[in-house]
């Protein structure tokens, strides 16, 4: 009998921990990255490229995700993001290859 008490134990906590998952999975499927778009920002022909540092520090905020550089002068770095943070990074000043 005792064993029956101990495994039904274990079972409800492996339930909790099972409703938890799946709540922690509904609350970012419902996350505000529904109304994020897939688009090319322009980076600056700088050595030290401001705006691609920009983009990697929203990277560790959390504010822009699926970043690729493509290796070319300035570079293009495709990201995802809301409409907002895309407009911050477009309005940003930058050098261009005739500025140099």
């Amino acid at each position: 009998m005792k064993l029956n008490i101990v495994g039904l134990h274990y079972r409800e906590n492996d339930m909790k921990k099972c409703i938890a998952i799946v709540l922690f999975m509904m609350i970012q499927a419902c996350s505000t990255t529904d109304n994020w778009k897939r688009v090319m920002i322009l980076g600056s022909a700088e050595a030290n490229d401001p705006i691609l540092a920009q983009v990697q520090l929203l990277e560790k905020n959390g504010e822009v995700k699926d970043v690729t550089v493509l290796e070319s002068f300035p570079v293009q770095i495709w990201l995802t993001a809301s409409d907002e943070t895309i407009d911050r990074l477009q309005n940003m000043p930058r050098k261009t290859v005739s500025d140099q």
